[in-house]
């Protein structure tokens, strides 16, 4: 009998000593008021060259531009290894393929 109160009490003891435990037996809430704050922005804005309108190239530039990009290409192809004709870099893809659906 005498152990059943020791241990009741050491029980209630313990609980009193929890401050989460004291807070939901009591229905406390947290104040915590940072949860649904709305911190309010800046309005947007435009930029101030937003009516401006780049100026177009002109073909020549745009031709120039093609023909320096087929040169690097061309110069690319001979360095790599000296494929002369299309029908080759099909061959040796179509190679590959075949290859690595036979491993499997």
């Amino acid at each position: 009998m005498k152990h059943k109160y020791i241990f009741i009490i050491s029980i209630l003891l313990l609980l009193n000593a929890c401050q989460s435990i004291r807070d939901g037996l009591a229905g406390n809430k947290n104040n915590n008021s940072d949860e649904f704050l709305i911190e309010k922005k800046n309005p947007l804005e435009t930029p101030p060259d937003f009516g401006l309108l780049p100026e177009p190239k002109k073909e020549t530039e745009i031709i120039d531009q093609a023909e320096k990009i087929d040169e690097d290409i061309e110069i690319l192809l001979k360095k790599e290894g000296g494929i002369k004709n299309t029908s080759e870099i099909d061959k040796s893809t179509e190679d590959f393929i075949l290859k690595k659906i036979k491993k499997n």
